[in-house]
């Protein structure tokens, strides 16, 4: 076939370039995204019920929820907390489940469950969760003449949420690249009815009759048609209320009286009462939250919201814009940081190559072939939808190196043939035939490692299959092109004897010490001295396999190398009953202290609008702080302070710190605690208390050393209405609802329906405390036998009394329990037995654990089966192409020594053992073998030609020194760039081009001197039969 190529190198050479346009061509329409699209095995339950206690909700609608939910199949885990006035339920269930699938059964268990639930409940929300749901950044609307940690006028707030909702939402929803905008921190309207309680008296109304009358007036009949003659007339009825003008104009009638509500009402337009504002550097601010459409193109839209936002500054110059939380950038920088680790890597592999082969035609050669073989790789790519993102990116960087290799060898072995004198095109065809088996079986063990990481369950399979797809791909094409168009490029360039002056540098060579005797020399003292202290080099082997289980054992272990960030959210609970501008004045006051050393920082001040929002609500003594620094080193220090400044001031806060949730954090769950205890307490018939639960806490970080992250609780008042007093009193209950529900200003009663929007109607009392209301408020009686009416204070009919409950009740499949968050766990399997002893030292508690320690423990022992299945098929694929059992075993040998060095230098980095340098580590043990079979293939075949066991080595080694040298060289530089660059990606690869360098470097001197030791071991006794 290759004699048959050469031949026709024109049309060799033009399929190529076709299949290079075509490759360049489809580069430029593929995806770039951040990471692969995978689908997030998560469904959220939204349960909201307005004036609901978190007790009453958890009992009514969330427990027969969960009991409908669980169900579901294929579910693996299911997660509930309840609140006052609304609720979550959580369902993850197994990677690689159809999440469009479950989502359809969630509704399905939900539609079965409303026959259950009280009647006015509104239907639960369903959320599926998608790593394209979170936006891409935030912006924030503030208004230039606003100064920070001050309050602003609320009108000209009042116009910028009405502008930033009608005009800025919707011209960036219409931007093609986005798929929803999604608002918080708007202050919405409403009239608000005051009534002046002395004159109510003195007229004799109620408020029941305040009610009636705007219900009355706020009516739409409808409308009718009318035939007159030959003509038709719509007439229509409205008697709506349009603006609060209407509202005050009302007319009421009391016996013979008829007044308007102005005469004794305050009519007026307000802000309807906050539970949360958004904040941007200091000032208040409505915040947009930014999401793009699944399959654009990150860059594209990027540019497409900086032309928007160019035209909004000019076109409104009194609003500040400012975007947080940029995502764009972290791609930016990522992709472009590993486009240059690419070629970086190339350029170092052209290096080394001119060092070793001494000419500049070769490297030149090789180049041409991996440029070649990148471009098409491309080709792939878009054929099999992958977009370009972290992993399949760095799945290229790694398959550069070893896409090389291939080149190396042909290229190297045609300059062998040319040395021993063959003419140019018999050296290039026999050259190329003898490595094609060799080479084929070496693409295959490497691809026969990637290929079992894709079954990996979880998270890290679905990862890996892009990871796996490049490198397979980037092998594939290479080893064609290597065998394809190589030889006839090598054939071109060397065959024109170039002889115009200007190409002069190509024919230049330059005689290196590398090349000649220095090698072989080295390489034959060092064999020599292997084979005289044959002993050490044996016990070398066999304590190797010890010391790597050791070091397996040892190395700390986790699920994800650590990231660098330089952005940190901060999750306080202040657990104190405080309302929403107390929450804003302390976090301003935390913001002041902190501005000297932070870049940007916005709040999240109680609850919030989105409607996307799948993380808890805040609640109104909540609030959620981010932060960006300058660098990565300050986050720790900044953390520490903000802690120790929080708990002096306010030691009753709950304080929890996490990185801000990117599509990253979303799929590697990296905030989850260590390990999360759950108590259950064994009474069932009435709920633990406050005292009680903060005991345990105490015991708990007595006993364990780790304080576990506090529980928050809440104040409340229960109000107890004393039924016999009503009744002596003739007071209707619904009467003392209204009048108690007005006090509070809670008493919504119509709609005001104005062209464009809705306004509700509130009737209010004036601003009271809950003492001077129970005071002073009075309350109309029932009219007596006599028709009269009396009114008694409201104290006379109830009582209230304090108490104290849990803020949010959590369950999960075995019901209620309490939740103790450990982070920073050292020992886990001591802690759980700690915390099992404090549970029956205390009797009233089981308990269960969760937490990230069990899904890395799980991952890790999928990550042994995986290497136990690679080195299987790489055994297989080597037996059939030595036809012999006991050889792949002398190739395979080698692994542990590898292993064990590879987790030694790990160690001395200061990395961990996580899923991207264990996949160093079992991808490397594929390449370095590489090595191995090159070298005993070649020794094979010098001994079936019938040259002695000692010489063949030596001369196998001679002759493959070279290449071998050379590919475990280049695969170690195209790791190398990685190491010195610290962007989102690099950081991941780190500990991957760590232990592949480690792997690497000890596995090329096995392979060149201890492997051809255990080879004489077995054969020195042994004939081969010699073919002809």
């Amino acid at each position: 076939m290759i004699k048959f190529l050469i031949q026709r190198p024109i049309a060799v050479l033009m399929a190529f370039t076709a299949c290079f346009i075509i490759g360049l061509v489809t580069y430029n329409t593929l995806p770039i995204s951040l990471l692969p699209d995978i689908a997030i095995p998560e469904i959220t339950i939204q349960v909201s019920a307005a004036n609901t206690s978190a007790r009453e909700l958890e009992n009514t609608i969330v427990k027969p929820l969960r009991g409908q939910l669980i169900q579901v199949s294929t579910l693996k885990d299911i997660h509930s907390e309840s609140r006052d006035g609304g609720g979550m339920i959580r369902l993850s269930f197994e990677f690689g489940t159809n999440t469009d699938l479950a989502f359809i059964e969630v509704n399905e268990k939900i539609d079965a469950a409303m026959n259950y639930l009280p009647k006015d409940t509104e239907r639960p929300k369903v959320i599926k969760a998608s790593a394209t749901d979170i936006p891409v950044f935030y912006l924030n609307l503030t208004l230039k003449n606003d100064s920070a940690y001050s309050t602003i006028g609320q009108h000209s707030f009042l116009d910028l949420c009405e502008f930033a909702e009608s005009v800025i939402k919707r011209r960036i929803e219409q931007l093609e690249e986005v798929a929803m905008v999604d608002v918080t921190g708007l202050v919405e309207r409403q009239v608000q009815i005051v009534p002046d309680e002395d004159k109510l008296a003195m007229m004799g109304f109620s408020i029941e009759d305040i009610e009636s009358a705007l219900a009355a007036n706020n009516v739409e009949p409808g409308s009718m048609t009318v035939r007159d003659g030959y003509y038709e007339y719509n007439i229509k009825f409205s008697t709506l209320l349009r603006t609060a003008e209407d509202v005050e104009n009302i007319y009421l009638r009391k016996g013979d009286r008829i007044v308007q509500l102005k005469d004794f009402c305050k009519v007026s337009i307000v802000p309807v009462k906050e539970k949360g504002i958004s904040v941007s550097n200091g000032k208040r601010a409505v915040t947009l939250a930014v999401i793009k459409q699944a399959d654009e193109n990150m860059d594209k839209m990027k540019q497409s919201l900086v032309r928007t936002m160019e035209h909004f500054r000019q076109v409104y110059p009194d609003i500040d814009f400012s975007i947080s939380r940029n995502q764009t950038e972290l791609l930016d920088y990522t992709i472009s940081n590993l486009q240059q680790n690419l070629s970086l890597g190339f350029l170092f592999i052209c290096l080394v190559a001119v060092l070793f082969l001494g000419d500049v035609k070769s490297p030149l050669v090789i180049g041409l072939s991996m440029v070649v073989s990148i471009v098409i790789s491309f080709v792939f790519f878009y054929l099999c939808n992958m977009s370009l993102n972290i992993i399949s990116l760095a799945g290229l960087i790694l398959a550069l190196g070893m896409m090389i290799d291939s080149s190396i060898i042909v290229t190297e072995n045609i300059s062998q043939y040319r040395e021993r004198g063959y003419s140019l095109r018999r050296a290039c065809i026999t050259g190329t035939s003898e490595v094609v088996t060799p080479m084929l079986s070496s693409s295959l063990t490497t691809i026969a490692v990637f290929a079992p990481l894709i079954f990996m369950s979880g998270i890290a399979g679905a990862i890996f299959y892009d990871q796996a797809f490049s490198v397979t791909v980037g092998l594939m094409v290479s080893y064609f092109t290597g065998i394809m168009l190589l030889p006839v490029l090598y054939l071109l360039v060397y065959r024109t004897g170039i002889h115009a002056r200007k190409w002069k540098w190509l024919s230049f060579k330059f005689n290196n010490p590398i090349k000649d005797h220095t090698l072989d020399r080295f390489y034959d003292a060092g064999v020599d001295w292997v084979f005289r202290h044959k002993t050490f080099s044996v016990l070398f082997c066999v304590v190797s396999i010890p010391l790597c289980v050791f070091f397996f054992f040892f190395i700390d272990k986790q699920r994800m190398p650590d990231i660098e960030e330089n952005e940190l959210i901060a999750r306080i609970e202040w657990n104190e009953n405080i309302h929403v501008d107390e929450n804003r004045r302390r976090v301003d006051e935390l913001f002041r202290d902190l501005k000297e050393q932070v870049l940007e920082y916005t709040a999240s001040v109680g609850r919030q609008d989105f409607l996307l929002n799948r993380e808890r609500e805040l609640s109104s003594s909540e609030a959620e702080l981010y932060f960006r620094t300058e660098t990565s080193e300050i986050i720790a220090p900044l953390q520490q302070e903000i802690y120790h400044k929080l708990k002096e001031r306010y030691p009753l806060s709950v304080i929890s710190f996490s990185p801000p949730e990117t599509v990253f954090e979303k799929l590697f769950v990296t905030g989850e605690p260590d390990i999360i205890a759950e108590f259950y307490t064994r009474n069932k018939a009435k709920a633990p208390e406050a005292e009680t639960i903060r005991s345990v806490e105490l015991e708990l970080a007595r006993r364990t050393g780790i304080a576990p992250t506090g529980i928050a609780f809440e104040n409340q008042l229960n109000l107890s209405i004393n039924k016999e007093k009503l009744l002596l009193y003739r007071v209707a209950y619904n009467e003392l609802y209204r009048v108690l529900k007005t006090a509070f200003r809670e008493n919504s009663v119509t709609m005001l329906h104005s062209y464009q929007q809705y306004l509700p109607i509130n009737v209010a009392g004036s601003e009271k405390t809950v003492n001077e209301i129970l005071q002073e408020t009075l309350i109309q009686t029932e009219p007596d036998s006599k028709g009269d009416r009396e009114y008694i204070p409201l104290r006379e009919l109830v009582t209230v009394t304090p108490a104290e409950d849990l803020k949010s009740i959590t369950a999960g499949r075995n019901g209620e329990y309490v939740p103790f968050d450990f982070y920073g766990v050292q020992d886990g399997n001591k802690l759980i037995k700690e915390v099992k002893q404090t549970a029956e030292d205390m009797k009233d508690w089981d308990t269960g654990f969760s937490g990230s320690f069990f899904s890395n423990s799980e991952m890790l022992d999928e990550l042994v089966i995986i290497l136990f299945i690679s080195l299987l098929l790489m055994y297989f694929i080597l037996a059939a192409q030595f036809e012999s059992f006991l050889q792949p075993l002398l190739v395979l040998a080698e692994i542990p020594i590898d292993l064990a060095f590879a987790l030694l230098l790990l160690w001395i980095c200061g990395h961990t053992l996580n899923l991207m340098s264990a996949i160093g580590l079992i991808v490397t043990c594929g390449i370095v073998i590489n090595d191995s079979i090159l070298k005993l293939d070649a020794i094979n075949e010098l001994r079936k030609a019938g040259v002695p066991l000692l010489e063949a080595i030596h001369e196998a080694g001679r002759r493959r020194l070279r290449p071998i040298i050379m590919t475990s060289l280049t695969t170690i530089f195209a790791m190398v760039p990685l190491l010195f660059s610290s962007d989102m990606g690099s950081e991941l690869q780190k500990p991957l081009s760590i232990a592949m360098i480690g792997t690497m470097s000890i596995g090329t001197a096995v392979s060149l001197f201890i492997i051809p030791l255990l080879y004489w071991f077995i054969y020195r006794n042994k004939k081969i039969s010699i073919k002809y």
